[in-house]
C-alpha cells in the first residue's frame, strides 16, 4: 500500500530533538535568543496589568477559598490561578518574580511549535514561523502577561508536538506528553481547551490504525482528568461572556485584527504580504496539496476564530486577540506552507529580513517599550504618595478601589499621611466640594481606564493653571495649581467662552430676549442671563470637524450658574448625525438653591467615527422654568492622549506628554 509522502517526512522528523542541518539549528537558536531579550528586557520595571492584578486579588491563603472565591467568579479555568496561589505563596508577589515563569512558557513553545513546523512543512516554514513568533507584539506581550494566554500558548504547543510525535513514532512518551499537554490546556482557557479538543479530534484521523486504541485509551483518561471542572465548567458559561465591557465584534474585527498583526506598519504590512505571495505562488508553481496541512490550517488555525465570532456574535462577546493566539501559530503554519519550497540560497535572508523588521516596527512603530512598561495605576499612586510631603496638595484617582488597595498593600504603603480621596463613580457634585477644601493649593488627578471624562475640566474650573500633564495606555495623571506656574502646560486647543458681557461671538446662538441681572448680595457681581420662566436660550452648534480634529481629543463643556428652589437647570453636550442623537449628556445642579460650576465631557475616543461628520450642541436646558441663574459657558477641546489604547489600535501621534 502507498504511503502519502507527509507519513514518512513526520517519521524521520520524529526521530530527532531538533530536527534540521546545523545552520538551521544556528538560525533557531539565534531566534530564541532573540525571543528571551524582547521578553525579559527589563524584567523588573515591567508593571502589572489590569487583568493581572485583578487575578492577584482572588489569590487567597487556602487553596480551597482561592478556588470558591477566586476561580468561581471569573470567566476562565482554575489552572493559571491554582498555579499562582501556588507560585505566589512560595516566592511572593514581585512583579518579575509573578511574571518570570509565564515569559519562560511563552519561550519553551517556540522550540515546540518549531518542532512541529518541521515535521509537516520542513525547516523553511519552521523558522520563518519562529521567527514571526518570537518577534510580534501578539506573542511579545502575552508572553509578558502573567495570565492564561502564555500558558496555553505554551501547553497546546506540547499538544501539538507530542501529538505530531506520536503519529510518527509511536512512542509511548509521546502519547503520554500529547495527554498532559491535553489536561493542561483544558484546564488553562477554554479556548485552550476547544483547540485541545480539534487537536484530538483531528489527531484520529492522522494516525494509523495499530496506534488508535491506546490513543482512544488515552483520550478516555483525559476526560476523567476534566471531569472534576465540568461542573465549574458548566457555570461559567452561564456568565454569557464578558459583554458587560466587551462589545460584540464588527466587520471591522479582522481588518483591525490584521493591522495590528503588522504593527500597524506599511513597512512590516509588506513584509507580511511578500510572505503570503510568495507562499501562494510557490504552492501554486509545485501544485501541493498536503491534506493534513490543509486540516490544520483550517481546523486547528481558522475554526476557532470562526466559532469565536459566532458565538460572540449570538451569544455573548468573548471575542479578543488573545483568545485567538492558541490558535494563531497553526493559521501562520498554513498560510506559509509554500514556501518549503524557497531556494535555500533565499531562506537566510528571509529569516533575517522578517525579524529584523518586526523588531524594529516592534520597537518604533508600536513603542512596545514605552507603551507596556507605564502602568496608570502605578502613576496614580505614585502621584497620591506626593501628598504626604505636600500638606497643602490634595490627590484625586479615579481607579478601583481595589486596585488602588492593592498597590498600597503591594508599597506597604502608610495611607494615614495621604491626602488622598477615590473618586471612582462619584456624583461630580461631590468631587466639586473635595476641591474646596481649606488650604488646598494645587491638585493631583490620577486617571485610569473608565475614569468620568469630566473630572480634569472640574478640577481646572477651580485650579485653573496646569502644571504637569503625562499620558499613558489607558491612563493619564495631571497637577493643577491654584496660582500662576513658571512652566505652566496648555494643552487645550480650542475655546469658545461666552458671558453676558461678551455675546458677540458668532459662534453661540443667544436669544435676544433673554434677561440678564447682576446677583444683588455680591459686590462687583457680574451679570448673569436669567432663565427663570424659560427653558431655553443658548446654543452652540458646530460640526465636530471645525471643533475637534484628533480621534482622541475631549470636547469639554462648563457652565457656572445658580438655581431657586427647583433643579432642572443642566448642560447639556450632545453629538447629532442628521436628525439622530448619536451622543447625549447632561449634568445638573444637584440641591435646590445650590450655585457652582457644572462640567460635561464629550471623550471621541470612545464614539464610532470619534464623531467626525457630526455636529457639536453645547446649550442650556431649564427644564420647568424655575428660576435659575447662568454667568459663564465655555466650551473647550483638550488635546486627546494619542496612546490612549495603545495596545491594541494605531498609536494617534507622537507623545507630547510622556
Amino acid at each position: 500500500m502507498n504511503r502519502p509522502p507527509w507519513r514518512e517526512q513526520v517519521e524521520t522528523a520524529a526521530k530527532t530533538v531538533l530536527p534540521g542541518t546545523p545552520v538551521q539549528r544556528t538560525v533557531l537558536l539565534g531566534l530564541l535568543l532573540l525571543a528571551a531579550a524582547l521578553r525579559l528586557w527589563n524584567l523588573p520595571h515591567i508593571p502589572y496589568t489590569h487583568d493581572e492584578i485583578s487575578a492577584l486579588l482572588r489569590i487567597f491563603p487556602g487553596l480551597v477559598d482561592t478556588i470558591r472565591k477566586g476561580v468561581a467568579v471569573d470567566a476562565h479555568p482554575p489552572g493559571v490561578q491554582v498555579f499562582e496561589w501556588a507560585w505566589t505563596r512560595l516566592f511572593g508577589m514581585d512583579e518579575a518574580v509573578v511574571k518570570l515563569p509565564f515569559i519562560l512558557m511563552s519561550l519553551l513553545a517556540l522550540p515546540l511549535l518549531y518542532r512541529f513546523a518541521f515535521a509537516w512543512c520542513g525547516g523553511t516554514v519552521a523558522l520563518v514561523s519562529t521567527a514571526l513568533l518570537a518577534t510580534l507584539q501578539y506573542t511579545v506581550m502575552y508572553g509578558q502577561i502573567a495570565r492564561p494566554y502564555a500558558m496555553g500558548f505554551f501547553t497546546t504547543a506540547l499538544l501539538a508536538d507530542q501529538l505530531t510525535r506520536y503519529v510518527g513514532s509511536g512512542s509511548r512518551r509521546a502519547l503520554v506528553g500529547m495527554a498532559l499537554g491535553t489536561v493542561l490546556s483544558a484546564y488553562t482557557h477554554h479556548f485552550a481547551l476547544l483547540l485541545a479538543a480539534l487537536m484530538c479530534a483531528t489527531g484520529l484521523f492522522l494516525l494509523d490504525a495499530e496506534k488508535r486504541k491506546a490513543y482512544l485509551v488515552v483520550c478516555g483518561a483525559v476526560l476523567l482528568a476534566y471531569l472534576p471542572n465540568l461542573p465549574l465548567f458548566l457555570g461559567q458559561l452561564g456568565y454569557a461572556g464578558v459583554g458587560n465591557w466587551l462589545a460584540p465584534p464588527t466587520a471591522q474585527w479582522i481588518p483591525d485584527y490584521l493591522w495590528w498583526l503588522a504593527h500597524c506598519s506599511v513597512l512590516f504590512a509588506a513584509v507580511w504580504a511578500l510572505l503570503l505571495l510568495a507562499s501562494a505562488a510557490l504552492r501554486i508553481r509545485h501544485r501541493e496539496t498536503i491534506g493534513p496541512v490543509w486540516a490544520i490550517t483550517l481546523v486547528w488555525g481558522l475554526l476557532p476564530l470562526v466559532i469565536g465570532y459566532a458565538y460572540s456574535l449570538w451569544r455573548a462577546p468573548v471575542l479578543q486577540y488573545s483568545v485567538v493566539l492558541f490558535s494563531f501559530p497553526y493559521l501562520l503554519l498554513g498560510l506559509l506552507a509554500g514556501l518549503r519550497h524557497l531556494r535555500n540560497g533565499w531562506t537566510l535572508p528571509v529569516i533575517l529580513a522578517t525579524a529584523a523588521v518586526a523588531v524594529a516596527t516592534l520597537i518604533s512603530s508600536r513603542h512596545h517599550y514605552q507603551v507596556f512598561y507605564r502602568s496608570p495605576y502605578e502613576a496614580a499612586i505614585k502621584g497620591t504618595l506626593a501628598t504626604a510631603e505636600q500638606p497643602d496638595r490634595i490627590a484625586l484617582v479615579d481607579a478601583p478601589p481595589e486596585k488602588v488597595a492593592f498597590y498600597f498593600r503591594h508599597w506597604q504603603v502608610d495611607t494615614t499621611a495621604l491626602h488622598f480621596h477615590n473618586v471612582r463613580g462619584m456624583p461630580l457634585a461631590q468631587v466639586a466640594a473635595l476641591l474646596q477644601a481649606p488650604g488646598t493649593a494645587s491638585v493631583f488627578l490620577g486617571l485610569t481606564a473608565g475614569a468620568a471624562p469630566e473630572l480634569a475640566a472640574l478640577v481646572q474650573a477651580s485650579f485653573p493653571f496646569l502644571e504637569e500633564r503625562h499620558d499613558m495606555e489607558e491612563g493619564q495623571t495631571f497637577l493643577f495649581s491654584g496660582m500662576p506656574v513658571r512652566n505652566r502646560v496648555e494643552d487645550r486647543l480650542w475655546a469658545r467662552t461666552i458671558t453676558p458681557e461678551a455675546i458677540g461671538h458668532a459662534d453661540w446662538q443667544v436669544d435676544a430676549g433673554l434677561p440678564t441681572d447682576r446677583d444683588s448680595t455680591m459686590a462687583m457681581a457680574p451679570r448673569r442671563w436669567n432663565f427663570t420662566g424659560r427653558e431655553w436660550g443658548i446654543l452652540l452648534d458646530l460640526p465636530v470637524y471645525q471643533v475637534a480634529h484628533d480621534d482622541n481629543d475631549v470636547i469639554e463643556a462648563r457652565m457656572d450658574a445658580a438655581i431657586g428652589q427647583g433643579k432642572g437647570l443642566k448642560l447639556v453636550t450632545e453629538l447629532r448625525s442628521g436628525e439622530v442623537t448619536t451622543f447625549y449628556r447632561s449634568q445638573s445642579l444637584s440641591e435646590p438653591h445650590a450655585q457652582g460650576t457644572l462640567v460635561s465631557a464629550i471623550p471621541l475616543a470612545d464614539l464610532p467615527g470619534h464623531g467626525q461628520g457630526q455636529r457639536l450642541r453645547v446649550y442650556v436646558w431649564n427644564e420647568g422654568g424655575n428660576p435659575a441663574q447662568v454667568s459663564l459657558i465655555e466650551v473647550r477641546v483638550r488635546e486627546g492622549n494619542p496612546w490612549l489604547y495603545g495596545l491594541f489600535q494605531p498609536l494617534k501621534g507622537t507623545l507630547k506628554y510622556p
